[in-house]
C-alpha cells in the first residue's frame, strides 16, 4: 500500500527515458557492436517498467483517490502527467522501431497504432488541463519559471513524431491525410507553446538568482521539443511522397531548412545546459544531488539525438550520421549513470520506501533533524 500511494506520474519519466534509448540504440544510423540485442533487452525492459507503473498508477487513483486527485493541485506534480503521455507514445513507438523485427510486422503494426491513438488522447489532455489548472488555480511567482513547465506541453510533438513514423502505414488517402493535418496541429500547439514557456524560462534565467543545483537537470528540458520538431519535419517528407508527391520537393525543403535551424539552437541550448551542470559541480556550485529530475539528462538528449538521425534519413550526409552517434554515446553515458542511481534509489529507499526499515529510517532521520 506504502508503495502505491506514493508512486506519482512522475516515475513515467523512467519510462520515457528507457524507451527512447533503447529504440535509438536499436536504429543506430552507424552499425555498433550488439545495438540489436541491447535494443531488444531495454524494449523488454521498458515494457516491465511500463506495465509496472500504469498497473500501480491505476491502483493509486483507486486505493489512495484523494493523493492522486491532489497532484493535479499541484503546480509541480501536475505538470508530470505530460510525462505519463510521452511515456505512451514512446513505447508504441517501440513497438514500431523494434516489435516489428520481434512480433509479427501485423501485430506489433497494430499495437503500436493503437499505442499512439491513446498517447494522442492523453497528449492533448495534459496539453489542455495542466495549463489550464496553472493559468486558473496554481500560485507561481515569476522566479519559479523553470523548463518543466515543458513538459505537459511538450506531449502533443511527440506524439506528433511518432505518428509521423506511421504516417504511410495507415490506410486509404483520406485517413493518411487526416493523420497528417493531427500531427501539423499538435506541432503547432506545442511549438507555440514552446516559444512562450521558453521566453519565460529565458527571463528568469536573466533577471532572477541563478538556478539551483536542485534545478538545474531542468535546464535540458528545453531540448526535448527541439529534436521532436526536428524530428517531424524531417520524417513528413518522407512518409507523405505518395499522399503528396507534387509537394514533396517543397516539403523536403522546409525539413530540411527548419530542422537545420533547430538543429543550431539545440546545441545552444546544450551548450548552456551543460554550463549550467558544470557551474553546480564546481566549488562555485550547490552540488547536484539525484533526485528523479536527472531523468531530464535522458530524455531530452535522446529526442534531441531522434531529431538527429531523422535529419540523417532525410539528408543522408555523413556529418549527421557521425553527429547521431556521438550524441547517442553521450546519452548512453548520461543513460547509464541515471539509471544506476534510480535502482540504488529505489532499494534503499531514498526515493521509494517500500520496506519497513526505509520507514524506520525515515523516522530517525526526521527525529534527528528536528531535535
Amino acid at each position: 500500500m506504502g508503495v502505491i500511494k506514493q508512486f506519482g506520474p512522475n516515475w513515467f519519466t523512467t519510462v520515457m527515458g528507457i524507451g527512447i534509448v533503447s529504440g535509438l540504440t536499436y536504429t543506430s544510423p552507424i552499425s555498433i557492436p550488439f545495438q540489436h540485442v541491447i535494443g531488444e533487452t531495454l524494449f523488454g525492459l521498458v515494457n516491465v517498467v511500463f506495465v509496472i507503473a500504469v498497473v500501480l498508477w491505476l491502483l493509486r487513483w483507486i486505493l489512495h483517490t484523494h493523493e492522486a486527485l491532489d497532484d493535479f493541485r499541484h503546480p509541480v506534480r501536475a505538470l508530470f502527467y505530460g510525462a505519463f503521455a510521452m511515456g505512451i507514445n514512446v513505447v508504441g513507438n517501440d513497438y514500431l522501431l523494434i516489435g516489428t523485427h520481434i512480433l509479427t510486422n501485423q501485430v506489433a503494426m497494430d499495437i503500436s497504432k493503437t499505442i499512439w491513438v491513446i498517447g494522442t488522447i492523453v497528449s492533448i489532455f495534459t496539453v489542455i488541463v495542466v495549463p489550464y489548472l496553472l493559468f486558473t488555480e496554481h500560485k507561481v511567482e515569476t522566479n519559479q519559471a523553470l523548463a518543466t513547465w515543458l513538459i505537459p506541453v511538450v506531449p502533443p510533438i511527440v506524439a506528433a513524431a511518432t505518428g509521423a513514423n506511421l504516417l504511410s502505414y495507415w490506410n486509404g488517402t483520406n485517413t493518411q491525410f487526416s493523420i497528417f493535418a493531427l500531427i501539423i496541429a499538435m506541432f503547432g500547439i506545442t511549438f507555440f507553446l514552446f516559444i512562450m514557456v521558453s521566453g519565460l524560462v529565458y527571463s528568469r534565467l536573466v533577471y532572477h538568482r541563478r538556478v539551483s543545483g536542485q534545478d538545474a537537470p531542468s535546464i535540458w528540458v528545453e531540448i526535448g521539443p527541439i529534436g521532436m520538431s526536428m524530428a517531424t519535419f524531417s520524417t513528413i517528407p518522407l512518409k507523405t511522397q505518395t499522399l503528396f508527391s507534387q509537394y514533396s520537393t517543397i516539403l523536403h525543403t522546409i525539413g530540411l531548412v527548419f530542422s537545420i535551424s533547430m538543429w543550431g539552437i539545440g546545441i545552444w541550448w546544450i551548450i548552456i545546459a551543460m554550463m549550467h551542470s558544470l557551474l553546480h559541480l564546481s566549488k562555485r556550485g550547490d552540488g547536484l544531488s539525484f533526485h528523479m529530475g536527472w531523468w531530464s539528462y535522458v530524455f531530452p538528449i535522446g529526442s534531441f539525438t531522434t531529431g538527429t538521425y531523422a535529419l540523417y534519413h532525410l539528408m543522408s550526409y555523413p556529418f549527421f550520421s557521425i553527429a547521431s552517434v556521438i550524441q547517442l554515446a553521450i546519452l548512453w553515458g548520461c543513460f547509464a549513470i541515471v539509471f544506476t542511481r534510480t535502482v540504488i534509489g529505489v532499494w534503499n529507499g531514498s526515493l521509494l520506501q517500500w520496506r519497513a526499515s526505509h520507514f524506520y529510517h525515515n523516522r530517525l532521520t526526521e527525529a534527528s533533524t528536528s531535535a
